[in-house]
């Protein structure tokens, strides 16, 4: 009952010897899969906070968009109701300035889009700045409209 060269193995058990027959190695190669899986999450996760912080600064925009129709729909949009409209918040700069020209109203405002905080051994979160001309039109007999477009962030930087 040994298992010499002419013998068959007891059931159950690897013909190779060690590391190998035991497993061991299917082990370990699936802790280096894990390990490199992690490792490559790890590395590619400020990109995906960044597109979320981009994503959170395109929902900005459109909510900026809609307050400016809302402060519109009584035919003129003031100067307190824009001013309202776009506090400041660090690290972009609010409102940058109005100007009125032909019936359009043109707000230029830094805004600001925030990504998901990590928590590791300090807090920190992902932020995107962008730079947004909000032209505002209230057209006879019509609903008010804005039209946003990004600017140049050196136009809100100048400002």
């Amino acid at each position: 009952m040994g298992t010499g060269p002419d013998e068959t193995p007891r059931a159950g058990r690897s013909p190779v010897p060690g590391c190998v027959g035991r497993g061991c190695l299917s082990v370990l190669v699936a802790l280096l899969v894990l390990v490199v899986g992690g490792w490559i999450w790890l590395a590619t996760q400020p990109g995906r906070d960044e597109a979320a912080a981009r994503e959170n600064l395109g929902a900005s925009v459109e909510r900026h968009r809609r307050q400016l129709v809302a402060a519109a729909a009584d035919g003129t949009v003031t100067d307190a109701e824009i001013t309202a409209a776009f506090p400041p918040a660090k690290p972009a700069r609010g409102l940058v300035g109005i100007t009125r020209q032909d019936g359009t109203t043109r707000v230029v405002a830094g805004l600001l889009g925030i990504g998901p905080s990590r928590t590791f051994i300090f807090v920190n979160a992902t932020y995107a700045t962008g730079c947004y001309a909000f032209d505002v039109t209230v057209p006879a007999g019509e609903a008010p409209r804005a039209t946003p477009r990004e600017l140049p962030a050196a136009t809100c930087a100048a400002g």
